[in-house]
């Protein structure tokens, strides 16, 4: 079997190059062309020598695949003499040679992306011109999404001219388009809203993940759910939970010297009653919202997760905002206490948590240390009732 190479050889090439977008870049950008030429694996004079006849019918295949079946050049062939003893003079294939766009796109069968990018310009040019260097710059990917350019085009124009401040991705009023084709091609309506919108209407601090902010819509409003562990003068008194907009929380200063914010659902449903007390549905990282309540700093804000990394990490965080929150039942002496519960965590962290106090930090390291066994975890809903019981004590709990 040999190795010589053969058009298909040649076409796979060129197709492996295509697939960078170099050319259709080049093109898009009216560079000029720059003829293609790649090499040739000819056979060599001993191997003439001694496979002679199969040579001569490589060389004929090649030179005939060299043009179509019409007649009409696909590349053009530069050949060398091959010379030796007992071989006379000879000549193979040295090196293959592309003329032009057009017959590098017959060759390798790229035409119709070649039209798709046409149409794409001109779509652009006549709607948004600023967006013809990106075009230029990713043909491949625009190219992809020939079939609803139309339709991102009109959605960046539609939010270009927008105020969308007061409004949500819902009320993008372009014909044919609805939150889910957002949703769907938000890394690609990204790219172009950044090349096309100035800067004060981009928010550097969210990617299009949160396409909502990152464009300044507004955004899914956050919920607070807690329960009410004594009457409140807002609520009739046989309200013991409600959940509110966080953003309107910020209004409602509840009745209560402590907050209790628990991790997990039932734990917190099963909270006991704690005079003065609330106790809020933490929910792991969806706390932030928390954050913007002000009358919050004036309260005993007791956090209580899971002892593990991210429980630790959740903590930390709370103290970013709330630099007095106390830890309750995030110890040693409460992990080793139920170490026939502990349980394995998926994926811990190993990042710094600057806000933890000595205690807490000596065992985070110890849980990243796997000094208990490998990523050690306690969840809040296998400690022991009693225990959390014990632990309110401080705050007027007796007990069952």
């Amino acid at each position: 079997m040999t190795t010589w190479t053969n058009v298909s050889d040649v076409i796979m090439t060129l197709r492996k190059r295509w697939s960078t977008g170099s050319y259709l870049s080049d093109y898009a950008g009216n560079v000029t062309w720059t003829p293609i030429e790649l090499p040739v694996k000819a056979p060599t004079a001993s191997e003439l020598l001694d496979q002679f006849g199969e040579a001569v019918r490589w060389a004929e295949v090649f030179q005939r695949d060299s043009h179509t079946g019409r007649g009409a050049e696909r590349f053009s062939i530069t050949y060398r003499a091959l010379k030796g003893k007992n071989l006379g003079s000879n000549s193979v294939p040295a090196r293959v040679r592309i003329e032009s766009f057009e017959q590098l796109c017959a060759l390798i069968g790229t035409q119709r992306e070649v039209r798709s990018l046409d149409d794409i310009l001109t779509q652009t040019t006549g709607t948004i011109p600023s967006l013809v260097p990106w075009v230029v710059a990713h043909p491949l990917r625009a190219v992809a999404h020939q079939n609803i350019w139309g339709d991102v085009l009109a959605t960046v124009t539609w939010v270009v001219a927008s105020d969308t401040e007061d409004v949500y991705l819902r009320q993008i009023d372009v014909e044919g388009i609805d939150t889910k084709f957002v949703d769907h091609n938000r890394k690609l309506l990204d790219e172009l809203l950044s090349v096309v919108l100035p800067s004060h209407r981009i928010d550097p601090d969210y990617s299009a993940a949160d396409f909502a902010r990152r464009f300044g819509f507004k955004p899914k409003p956050s919920y607070t759910r807690l329960r009410l562990l004594n009457p409140q003068p807002q609520f009739p008194k046989e309200i013991s939970e409600v959940t509110l907009r966080t953003d309107e929380l910020v209004h409602l200063e509840l009745v209560a010297d402590t907050i209790f914010v628990i991790e997990n659902e039932i734990t917190y449903l099963a909270f006991p009653s704690v005079p003065n007390a609330v106790v809020v549905f933490g929910s792991g990282f969806g706390l932030a919202g928390l954050q913007e309540i002000p009358w919050m700093d004036s309260r005993d804000i007791v956090y209580w997760g899971d002892i593990d990394t991210h429980g630790f990490d959740i903590l930390s965080r709370l103290r970013t905002r709330f630099a007095h929150v106390r830890s309750i039942m995030m110890d040693h002496q409460t992990l080793l206490a139920h170490s026939r519960q502990w349980v394995t965590e998926p994926s811990p962290t190993t990042r710094a948590l600057p806000n933890l106090d000595d205690a807490e930090n000596a065992l985070y390291h110890n849980l990243i240390e796997d000094r208990y066994g490998h990523a050690v975890r306690l969840e809040q809903e296998r400690v022991r009732f009693s225990w959390l019981n014990e632990a309110l004590k401080p705050w007027g709990v007796s007990g069952f």
